[in-house]
């Protein structure tokens, strides 16, 4: 009977942080994120100030936001990418597309969240749980086109690594969605068709 009252008091806890994020990121969108104060997602969520903090500050908030977008494209893109069979570069770009568009789909909000992710202000799994999952992917691509396991891997960090340098200088620019996949569709295309070290 402890054990339920527990669990259901985590799982009261975790749905409120939930609402909370979910009332943030309506206000972020709706208003801007300078324009939404911490007391304002509260009346909004119906809850207290100090229940909003627990959730996290504006910052953190918003980095939760986007986290969790993410992490969604990342469960959904576990099914198989449809590219064709021999054309590497297109199911790599396939993987990342999607990404591009969720940045570009709302732009001042991104460069926010790009920005606070610059100022390493807050933790973000971005960088680490959601990278990995993202480089796993990456790597069966690249395997799946014929290169190693060990080139695979480091073909996998070069264009993740060209892939979040295009997303902040796209941040910092005012740059565009096509102009972005241009820059990767040149980067994804060079690596994916160097030969294999051991061929």
């Amino acid at each position: 009977m402890f054990s339920e009252r527990v669990q259901s008091r985590s799982d009261r806890r975790n749905e409120t942080r939930l609402h909370v994020i979910s009332v943030a990121e309506r206000l972020f969108r709706e208003q801007g994120f300078s324009a939404t104060s911490i007391r304002q997602i509260a009346i909004e969520a119906g809850v207290s100030t100090g229940t909003v903090m627990a959730a996290g500050d504006k910052g953190a908030l918003l980095v939760a936001v986007f986290e969790s977008a993410v992490a969604t494209m990342q469960r959904e893109q576990r099914r198989p990418v449809t590219a064709p069979d021999g054309d590497a570069g297109e199911r790599i770009l396939a993987l990342l597309q999607p990404f591009l568009e969720l940045f570009s789909s709302d732009e001042k909000l991104s460069r926010e969240y790009a920005a606070l992710l610059v100022r390493g202000s807050h933790d973000s799994v971005i960088f680490t749980r959601l990278a990995d999952e993202l480089l796993q992917s990456l790597t069966h691509e690249f395997t799946r086109s014929g290169l190693s396991p060990e080139r695979a891997a480091a073909a996998s960090r070069t264009v993740y690594f060209a892939y979040l340098g295009i997303l902040f200088a796209w941040a910092g620019s005012g740059s565009d969605l096509p102009a972005a996949l241009r820059e990767l569709r040149s980067i994804v295309a060079v690596i994916s068709s160097s030969p294999d070290s051991e061929s």
